[in-house]
Formats: C-alpha cells, structure tokens, sequence
C-alpha cells in the first residue's frame, strides 16, 4: 500500500513539473504591463522568445529570455534576457518578486537616443546611448529607482549635424523618488566643459540644468554656439536649461 501511495506521488508529481515546465510562453506574455505588447512569441515560460516587442507601440526588437529556476526558492520570477536589434541589444537579469514589482539588475545595453521616439528623430537629439543599468526597480511601468552609469556619444543637437561631444550620466538610486529620476551629467571627450542635472519625470518629461563654457581648444563654431546662451557669469560659464518629452 505504501508503496501504491509513493508511486502515486511520485507520478503526480513528475505530472505537475512536466506541465509547469511546458507551460507556453504566452502565458508569460499575458501578464506583460498594458504598454508592452509582443509578436510572434514561442517557447515556454522558462525559455522562449518573441519577434518582436513594442512599447507604447515603438518596436524595441527582438527578444529571448531564459528562466532561472532557482531563484524560485528565494520568491523569485527571474529571468535572463536577450533583446536584439541591428543598431543595439539590452541584455540583463530582470526579476518579480511579489509586492516589489519588477527588478533589473547588471543589464547591459547600447541604443539609439532616439530609440523611444524613432519618428522625431530629425527633430530630437541625436547619438549613441551605451552604459549599465546595476539597479532598476519598475511598479506601474515605470522605474521608481535607478542607479546606473551611462555614456550618450556622437551627440547631436536638434537640427544639426555638428556632433558636440561624448558625456557621462551617472543616475544614483538614493537621488529616485516615485515620481522622478536624478542623473548627473559631465564631458568625457567634448570641446565643451559641463556640469549638468537631469531629471526625468514619470509622466515622461525631462530636464537638463547646468552650465557650460568652451574649452580653449574647443573649434571657434562651437564657442559662437554657446555664445546664443547669453553672457557668461563671472566664472565664464553660460548657464542653460533643456526641456523635452520622450
């Protein structure tokens, strides 16, 4: 008898792992936030795949992503993924944990500044994104804390093809706050000196705040440039300030 009842078990439990693990991946896909949607999705749960992901209907790329099964023992949903396009990839650990939305970690990426708003790209700020996201926590599709290193390259403003430079973002977790996001900003390889903060907002707003002076090597079109700023301060530095919405 006894050994009847350990059959059983054993069989129901080879049962429900066989059909866990065969779960589709469309499942996984159904509890996406309302503002991703995926196409061509295949796989399981555990590992699968779509052709493409969109966010607010802007296609970020292709995507796979593979489950860690022993994170389930700490009350985690974590997953490796893979998002791939021709001009970039973000690649990383994302994890749900229950009552903590979602968490990224160690996720790597390069893409476009123009990434989100593809159709205003003759219109918006131009250049390479490319950095570490080390800490990202996302409640209601939005990232409420962000600590991360960034380099925004090739950098061009609106409406010209004058590139001005490379900077560095560099967001602290400890500056977020549910409602906006807090990155310091510095030249890395630039004709221009700057000291700069931006923020972002959640309702998807941002603002650049800071000051800037050419260096003494910097071309004489990019000093006549700063001159538009207005005058100096007793430093030589031009303060300005850069609003927009992604």
């Amino acid at each position: 008898m006894r050994q009847r009842t350990l059959i059983a078990v054993v069989g129901g439990l080879v049962f429900v792992g066989v059909a866990v693990a065969t779960l589709p991946a469309s499942l996984l896909v159904s509890h996406l936030p309302p503002d991703l949607k995926a196409d061509g999705v295949s796989g399981s749960i555990w590992s699968g795949g779509a052709d493409a992901i969109r966010l607010r209907g802007t296609p970020l790329g292709a995507i796979n992503w593979t489950a860690d099964p022993g994170a389930l023992l700490n009350g985690r949903l974590e997953y490796q993924i893979d998002l791939s396009r021709p001009d970039g990839f973000v690649r990383g650990r994302v994890a749900a944990i229950l009552g903590d939305g979602l968490v990224g970690e160690d996720i790597a990426l390069e893409l476009p500044v123009t990434t989100l708003n593809p159709e205003r790209a003759s219109t918006a700020w131009q250049g390479d994104l490319k950095g570490t996201v080390r800490l990202v926590r996302i409640e209601s599709g939005w990232p409420t804390m962000l600590g991360g290193s960034f380099t925004l390259s090739n950098l061009k403003p609106p409406g010209t093809d004058q590139a001005i430079g490379t900077f560095a973002i560099e967001f602290d977790p400890k500056a977020s706050t549910p409602t906006q996001l807090v990155g310091l900003v510095s030249d890395v390889d630039s004709p221009l000196l700057v000291r700069a903060q931006l923020i972002v907002r959640r309702e998807r707003s941002y603002v650049l705040d800071g000051d800037v002076t050419p260096k003494p090597n910097a071309p004489p079109e990019v000093a006549r440039a700063v001159a538009f700023l207005g005058p100096p301060d007793a430093s030589g530095r031009r303060q300005f300030q850069i609003t927009g919405t992604f």
